[in-house]
């Protein structure tokens, strides 16, 4: 696993060993197995177990409706890395098929770790679904959003098309990312914000519109006006 912003790779080392020097003597606490019923009469069910002091084994299992068991993943997790680590039951996309959302190390920001493990309703597997490092996760046009701050005035979201695909989504597949900046004036007020989406072209980042109006929630991330991105001004920049 790794962070969601490549910004903060030079904090990684810090935002590591903080984490182990915070973790101190701390131990792996079991916790007890929890259930949710899916939308196809399928159980998702999570616990924590601990089988050394430092390790996290977070147990996902999934049971047919008939009440035997039809898969299990375990997720191990170093406690001294992620002292902070935990795992829950979620419905991201609120399609009545639950996920287990597992969140790891965190930085000196919002953003933790997190990863997403789903069932392949093809071969009614659990799977990997999704490995990023962000401060929250929405959907947004049928596309899996994640979200942080890249800098004291930035944050980025980056977007993958959710579909019945069972391949793990993370850094290097996103299908679209953007945008956010704000500038302030003397007294600390923002004075202006400037939003651009972008799209992968060979090796680099092109410059597109929003893929469709629900993207532009994003540029309202400061709760101020802002000014659009376009192809035609990324060009001008250029020449």
């Amino acid at each position: 696993m790794r962070f969601m912003f490549r910004s903060l790779s030079l904090a990684g080392g810090l935002i590591w060993s903080c984490a182990a020097a915070a973790a101190g003597e701390q131990a792996c606490q079991p916790q007890p197995g929890q259930g949710v019923k899916n939308a196809d009469q399928s159980t998702l069910w999570l616990r924590t177990e601990c089988p050394e002091p430092h390790t996290r084994a977070y147990i996902i299992e999934l049971s047919e409706q008939s009440g035997g068991h039809r898969d299990r993943l375990i997720v191990e997790q170093d406690v001294e890395e992620a002292p902070w680590g935990h795992a829950s039951l979620v419905d991201i996309d609120g399609d009545g098929m639950h996920e287990v959302e597992v969140r790891g190390a965190c930085g000196a920001g919002p953003n933790c770790i997190g990863d997403l493990y789903r069932i392949d309703r093809g071969n009614r597997r659990l799977y990997h679904f999704f490995s990023g490092g962000y401060a929250d996760l929405q959907v947004i046009d049928g596309h899996l959003v994640e979200s942080g701050r890249a800098s004291c005035c930035s944050w980025e979201f980056h977007g993958w098309r959710l579909d019945e695909r069972p391949v793990l989504r993370d850094y290097d597949n996103m299908d679209l990312m953007a945008w956010v900046s704000a500038s302030g004036d003397e007294e600390g007020n923002v004075a202006a914000v400037d939003c651009a989406f972008s799209r992968r072209n060979g090796d680099n980042w092109q410059t597109v519109p929003p893929p469709s109006p629900a993207w532009l929630q994003i540029c309202q991330h400061y709760g101020q006006a802002y000014r659009l991105t376009t192809p035609e001004q990324d060009r001008q920049k250029a020449e």
